[in-house]
Order: structure tokens, then C-alpha cells, then sequence
């Protein structure tokens, strides 16, 4: 017998379409810290992030049936964990602060913690840098947090985003040059 771990994405959809919940949660093991980190990024709260993704998690068993095998699960998942978080803020009108999701990033990765110096320079350019992401529109944002925040490459944000490649880059560009332009703005940079 195989083993099913190293199957594909879709070949995994396949098997859980036909009953198989061990393909599911093979599925749940290798998206669910990155989609609770995209999640993060929309929403600054662990407790909700929990929320929010089971949500996401109850939709894509939901709507499992309606995934297009031709296409990339990541895309479709990714986007439904977009569309969540979006929908959570628009019901919580919750805040968020790029501080806080540095902080769970950097946790994330299991780095030390910075000096005072450093956490006093860094929370105040980070409040800043925060401000200039929550300005940008959500065509622009989305881009950036999937790049930023995940290293997406442009190929997969164009699928999730459902706009062409070459779109993606130019709005990854703009969003950064945003960025800059309100952070020159401010005399952070």
C-alpha cells in the first residue's frame, strides 16, 4: 500500500471525495499553519485566528464537492481563508497591528528576542510600516500579505487572486511603492 503523505494536493481531494478522512487531514497538517498565518495577517488576534480558520476549515469540507480537480487546491484554499479573514474584520471591525503579527512570525520561526534598543526602534517603524499596509486597497494588500507573508510565489497569488501574473507583480510593486511613498512621507525612511 502507498503512502498517502506523499501524494498530491488534488490526488489527496480525490481520496477524501471518496471517503477517506485520513487524506483530509494530511491535507489539514500541511495547510493549516500557513493559513493561520495568512489569517494572522488579516486579523491580529490568536483566538480568532483559531475561529476564523475553523471556519475555513468547515467550508472547504463544505464545498469540497464544488473544487475543480484541474485547478490548484492550493489557490482554492488560500482564497477561502482570504475571503474569512475579509469577512471576520467586516464583522469584528477588528484593528490590527503589523507589531503583533511580527512578533507571532518571528515566535514562528523560534528567534531570540531583540534588545530593548531594538524593540523600541522596531515597534515604532513597525507601527508605521502597519499603518501604510492598512492604507492600501485590498487588490494591493492582498498581494503584499501573500508575498510578504507567506512568500507566495506570483504564479499561485495570480490563481488565488484570479488575475494574470504579470498583474500580481505590478500590484506587489505599487503596494511597495505605496508603502515607501507613506513611510518617506512620515520620515521613517
Amino acid at each position: 500500500m502507498q503512502d498517502i503523505s506523499l501524494f498530491s494536493d488534488e490526488d489527496l481531494v480525490r481520496l477524501f471525495k471518496k471517503g477517506n478522512e485520513k487524506a483530509f487531514g494530511i491535507l489539514y497538517q500541511r495547510y493549516a499553519p500557513r493559513l493561520k498565518r495568512v489569517i494572522y495577517y488579516y486579523i491580529n488576534d490568536y483566538e480568532d485566528v483559531e475561529d476564523v480558520f475553523h471556519d475555513v476549515t468547515l467550508r472547504v469540507i463544505r464545498h469540497i464537492d464544488s473544487f475543480n480537480l484541474k485547478m490548484a487546491f492550493s489557490s482554492w484554499v488560500y482564497q477561502i481563508a482570504i475571503n474569512c479573514s475579509k469577512n471576520y474584520i467586516k464583522k469584528n471591525k477588528k484593528s490590527e497591528t503589523l507589531i503583533e503579527r511580527e512578533k507571532f512570525r518571528l515566535l514562528d520561526e523560534g528567534e531570540g528576542s531583540p534588545s530593548p534598543e531594538d524593540t523600541y526602534l522596531n515597534e515604532t517603524d513597525m507601527k508605521e510600516f502597519n499603518r501604510a499596509v492598512d492604507s492600501l486597497s485590498d487588490k494591493f494588500r492582498d498581494v503584499f500579505v501573500l508575498r510578504y507573508a507567506q512568500g507566495v510565489r506570483y504564479a499561485k497569488i495570480s490563481e488565488i487572486l484570479k488575475c494574470s501574473e504579470r498583474t500580481a507583480k505590478w500590484r506587489m510593486k505599487k503596494a511597495v511603492e505605496k508603502i515607501a511613498q507613506y513611510l518617506k512621507e512620515r520620515e521613517v525612511i
